[in-house]
């Protein structure tokens, strides 16, 4: 049986109608069968993927896999400690383990801070909001520091730890919750406040106290409140057995924690363990698939009255970091998680199944790892702790899949998914810029953009028409726009390309599906055109004029592993061998050279109470690069 209630037809996309009206038709006509689920592995990958690519020894950020099409990588904050005020207004430099809802037309997003590094005190908890999911406002503080004293005045100093953050209550308020305390159950409590739909927030208070605290409490409980409404909605969420789920961890302590959470127990060896970071989706038949780190897998037929015992699904090849499941808005499923074995958290990639069971077609989100900039223990390499927006807690316009995470647990990123998620383009490829919106969506391309290395559409140096903008002043990271087009062995790529100032390199090269960087070109900082031709090292072949238009062409023949280069018309370079074999399918521009360390050694070393190292001029601003693109065709 199907149970739907609470259903808001205004706000349904139109794919979740059509799958509403199939549900409904199926329940009509009694052809809508629970799904069997093979408890041995209700969940399992099986596609193929080398997860010794992703390996820190190895280096490869990508994992040498090829990128879901249209995702832009947008940084939400860039942690700078010596000008709080370019960051969250204190300057920390660990921050990690975001949530995600949309809202009141609105995205929210909160995440934990710590001074230096993981569970080290003093911690809070920043709020930080987007219309557009690119655009964000500055962090405020949404759960203060909390210090107690004893009876000798001792001050001691407590951090934050959470799982979930927002919950949509069935009147509409929107609640935030954090706990201050460690993920093992010991601490203070869990605390509640409301954010109003004029963004303001209500008062913080306790919703849930750790039985074994015997200090100081600084909020009042939730039930002191003189807004019943309020109230209401608290015990709204304390009687959703599903979403409380996410809780478990540091409210381990309470009396039969059991009966209260009905979170399944890991493991069967005497010493059964919580399942860490819950999260779930739907199936049709009201199945519910629940996910926790260490590839721990559960579901639950009766709405989550009961679970089933969790199994690990070993095909699900990640070390811990969490994964995130969800439905996406096409009626597929997609999970999100680091596939690595590493102890660097690198690539954050996508699989995509058409059932909930089944996944395959492996795909990158975000693959960029640069250098961490300041000290801080158990701060892994690369993007992790992915979370989206958890079902009931809104569903942003258009039909893209919104994630939210960490890099490098130091800055905060989200990533917006164009759904459906796919890997290929088809026939030839005719970008006009023109015809996006000014900070909008750079439409097929994938875009890696920092808070100070923007990527996006803009006016052109004269404003008299729109292009893609690539800049960059950042000493640490750079700007990165790639193009996937159609595999082929003859191949033209032909675009417009002006350079404001050459205070970075431009990196211009086509790749193959495993990152092959098959042709490589560069505009240097003198203003010279690079390239490679095979083995040999980088050659100028000409001067690069900054400010104005300058028209290049590549032509390449993948079999025969040479290309052709013009400029304005101009050969400038003739069968240029390929630098690495392969058959290229994107091509990317860069304003840096390439990466491959990893800052593991730096993760593992440090005494965790003692500064250690920062890197130089990482909170500077370095001379700009800026650079222009338009008119963009690729054709076979």
């Amino acid at each position: 049986m199907i149970v739907i209630s609470q259903i808001k037809f205004k706000a349904m996309t139109t794919n979740r109608l059509l799958i509403l009206t199939f549900a409904l038709i199926c329940m009509v006509t009694g052809k809508l069968l629970a799904q069997e689920i093979d408890q041995q592995e209700p969940v399992r990958f099986i596609g193929e993927y080398n997860t010794s690519n992703s390996d820190y020894q190895t280096g490869y950020h990508d994992g040498q896999l090829r990128p879901a099409i249209g995702v832009q990588n947008y940084q939400v904050m860039r942690a700078n400690r010596n000008y709080p005020e370019k960051s969250d207004g204190l300057g920390w430099t660990y921050n990690h383990a975001p949530n995600l809802a949309y809202w009141n037309n609105r995205f929210y997003y909160h995440y934990l801070s710590n001074p230096l590094g993981e569970h080290i005190p003093p911690g809070v908890t920043f709020l930080v909001s987007s219309e557009d999911g690119k655009n964000w406002g500055k962090p405020q503080v949404l759960f203060p520091i909390y210090f107690t004293a004893d009876s000798t005045a001792k001050i001691t100093y407590h951090y934050m730890h959470q799982r979930m953050g927002f919950y949509v209550a069935p009147d509409g308020r929107l609640l935030t919750f954090g706990f201050y305390g460690d993920p093992y159950g010991e601490g203070i409590g869990r605390v509640v406040r409301e954010i109003y739909k004029n963004g303001d927030l209500g008062p913080v208070y306790f919703i849930k106290m750790n039985l074994n605290w015997k200090g100081e409490v600084k909020f009042p409980f939730y039930t002191e409140s003189q807004d019943n409404e309020f109230i209401e909605a608290c015990n709204s969420f304390l009687d959703d057995k599903v979403r409380r789920m996410q809780w478990w961890e540091e409210n381990r302590l309470i009396e039969n924690p059991e009966d209260f959470f009905r979170v399944p127990m890991i493991g069967d060896d005497g010493e059964k363990k919580p399942g860490q970071a819950f999260c779930f989706y739907t199936l049709p038949d009201s199945t519910l698939v629940g996910f926790f780190k260490g590839r721990w897998v559960t579901t639950s037929a009766d709405h989550g009255d009961t679970w089933s015992q969790p199994v690990q699904c070993n095909s699900l090849t990640y070390l811990g970091a969490k994964i995130w499941g969800q439905q996406t808005d096409d009626g597929r499923y997609a999970l999100v998680y680091n596939p690595t074995n590493s102890m660097s958290r690198h690539p954050l990639s996508v699989a995509t199944s058409d059932d909930g069971i089944n996944y395959d077609n492996l795909l990158n989100i975000h693959t960029e790892v640069p250098p961490k900039r300041y000290w801080g223990t158990e701060k892994r390499p690369g993007p992790q702790y992915i979370r989206g927006i958890v079902e009931g807690n809104g569903n942003p316009p258009d039909n893209d899949l919104w994630v939210v995470y960490s890099v490098s647990k130091e800055d905060m990123w989200v990533s917006r998914i164009p759904v459906p998620i796919k890997g290929d383009v088809t026939g030839p490829v005719n970008d006009d810029f023109d015809l996006m919106e000014i900070g909008g969506v750079v439409k097929d391309w994938n875009i890696y953009s920092p808070s100070w290395c923007p990527v996006e559409i803009s006016n052109s140096p004269d404003k008299s028409e729109k292009v893609l903008m690539l800049k960059d002043f950042d000493p640490y990271d750079y700007a990165k726009a790639v193009r996937v087009f159609e595999k082929s062995d003859n191949t033209t790529i032909h675009f417009q390309l002006f350079v404001e100032t050459h205070a970075e390199i431009l990196a211009i090269e086509v790749v193959a599906a495993d990152g092959s960087r098959c042709i490589q070109t560069q505009l240097d900082v003198n203003g010279a055109f690079l390239v490679k031709n095979g083995k040999e090292d980088w050659s100028s072949i000409s001067k690069f004029p900054t400010g104005k238009w300058v028209s290049i062409e590549l032509n390449f023949n993948a079999k025969q592993g040479h290309y052709n280069l013009l400029v304005d018309g101009e050969e400038v370079g003739k069968k240029l061998k390929f630098a690495i074999e392969g058959k290229p399918e994107r091509i990317v521009f860069r304003t840096g050279e390439y990466r491959l360390t990893d800052d593991v050694q730096k993760f593992k070393s440090g005494d965790k109470f003692k500064p250690g190292w920062d890197e130089p001029m990482a909170d500077e601003v370095a001379p700009e690069a800026v650079f222009y693109l338009k008119d963009f065709q690729v054709n076979n």
